[in-house]
């Protein structure tokens, strides 16, 4: 059950998306407590707005499949919009990260990255494929 914070929260990350949102959650065929809590919260953001659709995707471990669709490991949750932009979520956005995956959601919506026309010039500069994982820690 979500607080009413919570809930606030939700509501206005989502409220007005432009396009719609797909989050597809591969998690463990093997639920646990973490990823129940997970599940129940990425179905109130998807409760909240009929732009944000969720495919939940609790299957076992396919080393091919995996590797197609770029999961690293399980529980993740690729968000895709009017493409699929190779954004992938691990972990439970849950409490400071609410208000963060709920931009990123707002952002594929948008059909934006949020990066200056300065970054943008240099990702379309580099000339190989990069892999960017970003580390958060809450202190």
């Amino acid at each position: 059950m979500l607080s009413e914070p919570q809930q606030r929260v939700i509501d206005h990350g989502v409220r007005g998306l432009a396009h719609p949102v797909t989050l597809l959650y591969y998690t463990p065929d093997v639920p646990s407590t973490a990823t129940a809590a997970e599940r129940a919260l990425l179905e109130a953001i998807a409760a909240a707005s009929d732009r944000v659709h969720l495919e939940v995707l609790a299957e076992q471990w396919d080393a091919a499949r995996e590797e197609r669709v770029r999961i690293a490991r399980t529980p993740a949750i690729a968000v895709n919009g009017a493409q699929e932009y190779g954004i992938r979520y691990y972990g439970t956005p849950d409490g400071y990260e609410l208000e963060t995956f709920l931009a990123i959601i707002r952002a594929v919506s948008e059909g934006r990255s949020g990066l200056s026309e300065a970054s943008r010039a240099a990702v379309r500069a580099l000339a190989d494929p990069l892999h960017l994982e970003v580390l958060v820690a809450p202190t």
